[in-house]
């Protein structure tokens, strides 16, 4: 069954998903119109499809898709930021902090890693983490009572949505807060960053580390990817459907910096691995259907990531790339208070075309 301003993409090699799940700013070009409270609705749980009934296999599966693509540990290296970034506010702490994660998983159990093989007290960050899947929640709280850790005394778990932060947290009770590879699935980011930004003390930091790119602000750099990168039974008939849904799929995208572009060409490296690691795990009988990934999602350069950051209140330091020639990995520190060693977040950037 297919969702509002989705194609039937089962034919094809990876599945795509609704359009609603690419960056709000871009819904025009995509032809998305709608009520704005519903499209923020429906945009979360076109995500939630994919990640509330998701397995643990999908991150192994998308370590194995990025490692084999020869770009590197990706995953890896967004958890290991954060756990750096965790350490040096903890290491400068005089109390006991509390951590909120969002999306916890096995970023959650290298923080706490990262910790021990720093010497510090993995006891003196308590866990707040959030996950909608209950599968991969009790599995990380396994992993974590297997370090020595105990539910109710080092770390609690939510089975909900980062947004549903404020049904079951205290305003201004958290210390840091953390994305890893998440904070992208969400079209729109104010209703999560503002989420978040309530449940931080004054001076409470939030730590994003994910992925960066431009590849889904326009249907023509979709388009013309498939076009290219893959070859299927049913390819012509599939890509019309595709034309016909997303007219602008025919139409020039807008040029992109040298970043972006770099950017683009390793999130397609990505996806054409990914391609052939499902297909294999397919033709051997081991992948289920809650192993999936859409490909459509809300990745954005990390200047619209942040213009939204400073929007709901953060300041935040110079975006840290973790990769030289290209701007898919960011790590973004921000703040919930004014500090004016912290950069003011810009407000002009041009609207997607």
């Amino acid at each position: 069954m297919t969702q509002p301003f989705e194609i039937d993409s089962s034919r094809m090699p990876l599945r795509l998903g609704s359009a609603l799940r690419v960056p709000d700013y871009a819904f025009s070009v995509w032809g998305i119109t709608g009520d704005e409270a519903w499209l923020h609705q429906e945009s979360d749980r076109q995500y939630e499809i994919e990640w509330k009934g998701g397995s643990p296999q999908q991150m192994k599966y998308v370590v194995e898709a990025i490692t084999e693509s020869g770009l590197g540990n990706y995953s890896q290296m967004l958890r290991d930021v954060n756990a750096e970034e965790v350490c040096r506010v903890l290491k400068d702490a005089n109390k006991r902090l509390k951590y909120l994660e969002l999306g916890a998983g096995v970023s959650t159990v290298n923080v706490y890693q990262k910790l021990i093989d720093e010497g510090l007290d993995p006891q003196k960050l308590f866990g707040t983490l959030v996950e909608p899947s209950t599968e991969r929640s009790e599995s990380t709280a396994a992993k974590l009572e297997e370090m020595g850790l105990k539910r109710g005394e080092d770390f609690t778990t939510y089975v909900a949505r980062d947004t549903d932060v404020p049904d079951f947290l205290s305003p201004s009770t958290m210390d840091i807060a953390s994305y890893v590879a998440v904070l992208h699935h969400h079209a729109y980011l104010d209703t999560p960053l503002r989420a978040v930004y309530g449940a931080l003390r004054p001076g409470g930091k939030i730590i994003i580390a994910d992925w960066h790119n431009a590849m889904w602000e326009h249907p023509a750099r979709v388009y013309e990817f498939l076009k290219g990168g893959f070859d299927w039974p049913t390819k012509d008939q599939d890509l019309a459907v595709f034309v016909q849904a997303y007219p602008n799929a025919l139409k020039v995208s807008p040029s992109l910096s040298p970043l972006d572009e770099g950017s683009n060409r390793n999130i397609k490296k990505f996806w054409q691995s990914w391609v052939k690691v499902r297909a294999r795990e397919v033709e051997a009988g081991t992948f289920k259907p809650e192993d999936d990934i859409l490909m459509l999602e809300a990745h954005r350069p990390v200047e619209r990531q942040n213009e939204v950051l400073g929007a709901v209140g953060f300041t935040y330091n110079e975006p840290k790339r973790l990769i030289e020639d290209a701007g898919i990995l960011y790590v973004t520190v921000g703040e919930k208070s004014i500090t004016q060693s912290l950069r003011r977040p810009q407000t002009n950037l041009p609207a997607a075309a």
